[in-house]
């Protein structure tokens, strides 16, 4: 399925009709290639250069898959600044979990080293909200530098509830303990790990944390964790895991528009590759 997605066949059957509700009402010069033809494009940048998907959209041409093939320069202007949107869950209620990592910007090389000396790395910083069990992917936040996980989660909160999605259970580790994110969650169960020195006393400012914590206390780390089903949380790990195994944790964009739109592609790939499967899977029962 991984390899069928990488070739969505039914894509290139609604090329005029796609290209037609772009261009109603457009201004200026109007579209050649369809949106879905630039983010299959994006897929496949993930291995290949923008030559290559040159290379790539001629021979589909010569094919008769699709009319007229792309240029260089229209692949390197449409795919680059493409911040795909995460499709909402088709369901209304979530247990999300979490967390972030970091993809590697700058990845010189061997020669740029030799001519240059040692490059300091950068790091692009991604936070994610997941459903952890079905691990749909929820809302998505890309900083090229600085920002809070707790700020994030808050925020990505807040988003739920304004799409009318219901939090049903939160997951986190240590990071999230924070009056912020209490208040954030309300009513919702909690699966947020509550940090070592943490007391009943401190906790001005959340009644819901204040809560938690003495829950904490009495069960223990390990009673608590079991109870709450903590270890869900690693769900959030894992798809970290998947995207960068599959599409690598090295960013090739040199502004940080195209930094940003690449890592976005990243996650937005993943989700929509998980999405093809379930589906295909469920086609085939």
């Amino acid at each position: 399925m991984r390899g069928e997605f990488l070739l969505p066949i039914d894509m290139f059957g609604n090329w005029n009709e796609e290209l037609e509700k772009m261009n109603e009402d457009k201004k200026g010069r109007p579209y050649e290639f369809p949106e879905s033809f630039i983010k299959i494009h994006a897929v496949w940048h993930q291995w290949v250069d923008n030559r290559g998907l040159e290379g790539i959209a001629r021979s589909l041409e010569r094919l008769c898959l699709i009319p007229y093939h792309d240029d260089y320069t229209t692949i390197w202007y449409r795919v680059r600044g493409m911040i795909p949107e995460i499709k909402p869950p088709t369901y209304d209620e979530v247990e999300a979990g979490l967390d972030g990592t970091g993809f590697k910007t700058g990845n010189a090389g061997e020669y740029r080293t030799f001519v240059y000396g040692e490059i300091r790395r950068k790091y692009l910083k991604i936070t994610i909200t997941a459903d952890v069990k079905p691990k749909k992917l929820l809302t998505v936040d890309v900083k090229t530098e600085g920002g809070s996980k707790p700020k994030a989660a808050a925020k990505h909160i807040e988003l739920l509830k304004e799409n009318g999605i219901k939090l049903k259970k939160f997951y986190g580790d240590g990071a999230y303990d924070t009056n912020e994110i209490f208040n954030a969650i309300g009513d919702s169960e909690s699966a947020a790990k509550i940090m070592k020195n943490a007391t009943a006393y401190r906790c001005r400012g959340s009644r819901r944390r204040r809560q938690e914590v003495r829950k904490y206390m009495k069960l223990g780390y390990k009673t608590w964790a079991k109870d709450a089903e903590y270890g869900l949380t690693w769900a959030i790990e894992r798809i970290f895991s998947s995207v960068k195994r599959k599409s690598g944790e090295d960013l090739r964009a040199g502004s940080p528009i195209g930094l940003i739109a690449e890592a976005m592609q990243k996650m937005w790939i993943y989700d929509e590759m998980v999405s093809y499967g379930r589906n295909s899977m469920l086609s085939t029962i």
